[in-house]
């Protein structure tokens, strides 16, 4: 069962933004994790093919109904108090009873990103929150709801977005690619049967139709930036294409708000909604 958490939180201190991006968020996500199952912990840390989450970067600000990104810090620092948050998505089921676990055994739960201590003003994980990024669903779920004649697929890429092609990253939404990505990591965690030639179903059916505010962004992160596009994409499938590919589609671009787009998800890059 694929969670959607959204953490609200504020510094106590003033905290250099590089310090607290990137690899930092992942770090302090796996010493949460620490805290309640160190083997657990472990098994994230050193099994890189084992990520059953993503983390976004720390955003500012206070998300609320209209919220529709990540406002990531321009300044170079964060002053104490200053409202932030980030989400996480947990892909595992066995993942959101140990990390619940951790702000439910704390009657005033934190956390440290660098050498900053941040407390904890908000956990949002119910559906019923104002924002859209708060939410829990079934894979099963997903895989019923999923539409089999929706032709129009919206994806907007809150945060920096990229995918790795031999040595180097390609930053632009190439639908193989982008669907490639969900299929593999659907797949990880949920039975459902997709074509074999998958990847040439995409390539014949599926054009992008519309580009709106697309745009290369960086997270300033203190061991390398974090480089990709953002913006909102709009896929199409042609009139000819299957049905049940057209349900794999849609089931996939459903799942996107959980799994994320392309590479380093777990530092805050690919986070993605559909609209």
């Amino acid at each position: 069962m694929p969670f959607s958490l959204l953490i609200c939180a504020q510094p106590q201190r003033e905290a250099a933004i590089i310090d607290v991006q990137g690899t930092a968020l992942q770090g302090m996500f796996l010493n949460l994790i620490r805290a309640v199952d160190p083997v657990l912990s472990a098994k994230l840390h050193d099994d890189s093919a084992f990520r059953p989450y993503t983390l976004s970067p720390l955003g500012v600000g206070e998300p609320d109904g209209r919220f529709d990104g990540f406002r990531l810090p321009r300044q170079e620092s964060l002053a104490a108090g200053t409202p932030c948050f980030f989400r996480a998505t947990l892909l595992d089921d066995a993942l959101f009873p140990t990390f619940a676990r951790y702000f439910l055994e704390r009657a005033e739960p934190g956390f440290r990103l660098g050498a900053t201590e941040f407390t904890v003003t908000d956990v949002q994980v119910s559906s019923d929150t104002p924002t859209p990024f708060s939410r829990f669903t079934s894979y099963a779920e997903l895989m019923r709801d999923a539409s089999q004649r929706q032709r129009r697929v919206c994806l907007r890429f809150l945060t920096p977005t990229a995918f790795r092609i031999g040595d180097a990253d390609m930053l632009l939404p190439i639908p193989r690619l982008v669907f490639q990505s969900y299929k593999k990591r659907f797949e990880e965690f949920a039975q459902a049967e997709f074509a074999l030639e998958f990847d040439q179903l995409v390539e014949r059916f599926v054009s992008v139709a519309a580009l709106s505010r697309l745009q290369t962004e960086t997270i300033r992160a203190k061991r390398v930036p974090l480089v990709g596009f953002t913006g909102q994409v709009t896929f199409e499938l042609l009139a000819d294409a299957p049905p049940e590919f057209v349900w794999q589609i849609n089931l996939l671009a459903d799942f996107a708000l959980f799994c994320g787009t392309g590479r380093k998800t777990a530092v805050g890059m690919g986070q993605t909604v559909r609209v």
